[in-house]
């Protein structure tokens, strides 16, 4: 039997994955987390290397550093980030492989299929 405060934390549990994956659904973010995978890197790198202005990307940090994603290292005026907890760079990385495994099925897929590319009917008309 499953236990009513068991179900409240699964939700709650649920509630908070749904946040985080709504917080990671911008492509800056997870070309940050791919370009921090190799290592640590300043903000002006960052800047550099994402294409984004400095405010824009800062805003982008925050959250992920709201998630718990990156830590940060002060040297003098300059700030680094690298990644908090490397579990979400093979998280990543898994997702990636599986969209990329889903493209190369659905190419195989359209490149086997026999389209006729002239004289096909169209939608919604007979053939006669």
């Amino acid at each position: 039997m499953i236990r009513a405060s068991n179900t409240r934390a699964a939700e709650e549990l649920e509630r908070l994955q749904a946040e985080f994956c709504k917080g990671m659904a911008h492509p800056k973010r997870i070309q940050i987390l791919r370009i921090l995978k190799y290592g640590e890197k300043s903000v002006g790198e960052l800047a550099r290397l994402t294409g984004v202005s400095q405010a824009n990307l800062s805003q982008h940090l925050a959250l992920l550093r709201q998630f718990g994603l990156l830590r940060t290292r002060r040297d003098g005026s300059s700030v680094y980030y690298s990644i908090a907890d490397r579990r979400i760079v093979e998280a990543c990385d898994l997702v990636r492989a599986c969209i990329a495994e889903r493209l190369r099925k659905s190419q195989t897929v359209l490149a086997m299929a026999p389209w006729e590319t002239h004289g096909s009917p169209k939608l919604g008309t007979r053939r006669k």
